[in-house]
């Protein structure tokens, strides 16, 4: 009677940890760049009949994503905390965006599954998510590759660097890239997304008298983009311009930088103007990404 009793107590215990955690992993897409970063988004429903607190100064890593080669090789957790508490109210779901560095998470080239545990404090449990494939490809600097130097007020001053720009199929969708690299060891730097890019009007690629990358592309029809990108790899301004009939936006050089003349600015998140229909979400050009708390090993 009393091994009967106790495996009830066990089963029930069992059954209310599966409950407390409803966990939902997405990312915003499945097919990355070596060492392009990783942002996946982690929806959590607390299904514990009480408020949790995670994260905190001194707190234990509340969230940790495994990566799995095809092979069925694990690679070691990527864990990532909060100096901030973050409340998980009873009942409720919290959407969390986490960026899992590049570096590290694309580092290899293959097919992968993802999923993600989220830290249940008062059982000390991991509660899994669903599973994802994403697929690591590369690709070389088919559009730019020049070396630079990086100026002084920026990490890695002295270092000798190369900007490139890679013109890569999603799909069916052409989408630009920047890439920086030590042109000493070849070691990737950073690799992100500029945007998608129409081919029916060449980008505009140019280094600045500063080092910094210039480039303006056709973002969609009649929606040209100019991405600027600092010596060390991080977005300085991304701006767009429109391309009334025969005033084409052109990226020129100038003593003090770079500067497009021509075209008109536009602003993909204002409203319509009066008159005109709403654009479709088709044919709004991205916004430039939000920050994410970055994951770490």
């Amino acid at each position: 009677m009393n091994r009967i009793f106790l495996l009830l107590i066990l089963c029930l215990c069992c059954g209310q940890a599966r409950a407390q955690y409803v966990t939902n992993l997405s990312l915003l897409k499945n097919q990355f760049l070596t060492g392009e970063p990783v942002v996946a988004v982690v929806s959590v429903t607390n299904r514990s009949g009480a408020d949790v607190i995670v994260g905190g100064h001194g707190a234990k890593d509340w969230l940790q994503f495994e990566i799995t080669q095809s092979t069925g090789q694990r690679l070691s957790p990527v864990t990532i905390g909060s100096e901030e508490p973050i409340t998980l109210p009873a009942g409720g779901t919290t959407k969390h965006t986490v960026e899992i560095s590049g570096g590290y998470s694309t580092a290899n080239l293959g097919t992968f599954t993802i999923l993600a545990n989220v830290l249940h404090p008062l059982s000390g449990q991991y509660f899994m998510s669903n599973k994802l494939r994403m697929t690591i490809t590369d690709s070389k600097p088919n559009m730019f590759d020049q070396p630079f130097g990086v100026p002084e007020g920026f990490t890695g001053t002295g270092r000798q660097r190369r900007y490139q720009v890679i013109l890569f199929r999603e799909l069916d969708d052409l989408q630009l890239y920047c890439r920086i690299t030590d042109d000493r060891s070849g070691a990737y730097i950073a690799t992100f997304l500029l945007g998608p890019a129409m081919m029916a009007v060449q980008p505009q690629i140019s280094i600045d008298v500063n080092n910094k990358l210039h480039i303006l592309f056709l973002a969609m029809p009649h929606v040209f983009c100019h991405a600027v990108v600092n010596p060390d790899g991080k977005i300085h301004q991304r701006t767009y311009y429109r391309d009334p009939e025969g005033n084409r936006p052109s990226l020129i050089m100038t003593q003090g930088g770079a500067q497009v003349v021509g075209g008109a600015p536009f602003d993909p998140g204002a409203p319509p103007e009066k008159g005109k229909s709403l654009r479709k979400a088709s044919e709004r050009p991205p916004k430039d990404m939000e920050a994410v708390p970055k994951a770490k090993k």
